[in-house]
C-alpha cells in the first residue's frame, strides 16, 4: 500500500529547508519505483488497562509496502509465527546477520528508567535472534525518522525508541501502546532486507505502567515492537506474545522465538 503524495508531511513539519524537503520527495519517488515504497502506518490497539485484557496488538505500527507478503508456519499445530515480508525463495526479509544492529535510545517524555527497560527487551531479542543488537545509549533531542515520516534513512541508521503522544504522531491515539517497524531495501541483487528501524512509544501509557509499576508489561511492549521492527507479523495464536489480540501474554512464545531465531539468519551483507 503505497502512501499517496497529498498525505505527506510538509517541510515545515519536517522542520527542513524546502531545497531539502524536495531533495526527499525526490528520493523517496525514486526509491518508489525500486521497491523502496514509503512506510505507511497502520494503527492497532494498546493493551488494555487494569484488567490485563490486551485488546488487540500491542500498538504494533508495521511498514506496508507497495505489495507486502506475509507468511505463516507452524510447530505440531502450537508454535505460530508470520513474517511481514519474504524473499523469492520464501525465506524472511531480515537485518544483515553480520553487522551489529544499533539502538538508541530518546527518552524524553518516557520513564525513568527509559534505557535500561529498551536494554531488558534488547537482551531477550538479543538472545532469540543471535544479532548482535546492542543499545548504544541516551541522546536528547529527536529520534530520526520519529515520526514514521519522509526521511532520509539508510540501511545502516540505528533503530531508534523514543516515547511520543498524539500531538506528535496521529497513530499515537488513546487505544495504542507503541509504533513500530523498519524500511524495506533493495539489494543490489534484487533481494530484500530491512533497516533504519523505528519505534515510538505512548508517552501516556507508560505513565500509567508506571504508576502501576508493571515493568514486565513496559517490556513487553517493547519487545512486542522489536518483533516488528525484526519482520514479525500478528498471529492468532493466545500463547504468542505477537498475537494481534493478546489475552495477557508478557513474554515471547514458542512461536515467536522460531520466528525470531529464522529472522536471525538473515543474509550477510
Amino acid at each position: 500500500m503505497s502512501q499517496e503524495s497529498g498525505s505527506r508531511p510538509s517541510a515545515a513539519d519536517l522542520g527542513v529547508s524546502q531545497e531539502l524537503y524536495d531533495r526527499i520527495v525526490a528520493d523517496l519517488d525514486r526509491s518508489r519505483s525500486a521497491a523502496h515504497p514509503v512506510p505507511e502506518p497502520a494503527r492497532a490497539p494498546r493493551l488494555g488497562g487494569r484488567s490485563r485484557l490486551m485488546l488487540g496488538a500491542l500498538g504494533a505500527l508495521v511498514f506496508l509496502v507497495l505489495h507486502s507478503v506475509s507468511t505463516s508456519d507452524a510447530d505440531d499445530g502450537q508454535a505460530t509465527f508470520a513474517f511481514l515480508h519474504t524473499q523469492s525463495d520464501g525465506t524472511p526479509v531480515a537485518y544483515t546477520s553480520c553487522r551489529p544492529i544499533q539502538v538508541a535510545v530518546y527518552p524524553a517524555g518516557g520513564p525513568p528508567d527509559a534505557e535500561a527497560l529498551v536494554a531488558d527487551a534488547v537482551a531477550v531479542v538479543r538472545a532469540a535472534t543471535g544479532l548482535d543488537i546492542v543499545v548504544t545509549g541516551s541522546f536528547g533531542g529527536a529520534a530520526p525518522n520519529w515520526n514514521f515520516a519522509a526521511a532520509p534513512v539508510t540501511p545502516d541508521d540505528p533503530i531508534s525508541v523514543s516515547w511520543q503522544d498524539g500531538a506528535a504522531i496521529a497513530d499515537m491515539t488513546d487505544e495504542t501502546a507503541g509504533l513500530g517497524g523498519s524500511r524495506v531495501f533493495t539489494n543490489p541483487d534484487g533481494s530484500k532486507r530491512l533497516g533504519a528501524g523505528t519505534i515510538a512509544l505512548s508517552r501516556d501509557y507508560y505513565a500509567e505502567l508506571a504508576d502501576e509499576d508493571d515493568r514486565a508489561e513496559e517490556v513487553a511492549v517493547i519487545e512486542h515492537e522489536f518483533g516488528h521492527v525484526l519482520g514479525l507479523d500478528h498471529v492468532d495464536d493466545r500463547g504468542e506474545l505477537m498475537n494481534a489480540a493478546n489475552l495477557g501474554q508478557t513474554s515471547f512464545g514458542a512461536g515467536d522465538l522460531e520466528g525470531l531465531r529464522r529472522l536471525g539468519q538473515g543474509r550477510c551483507l
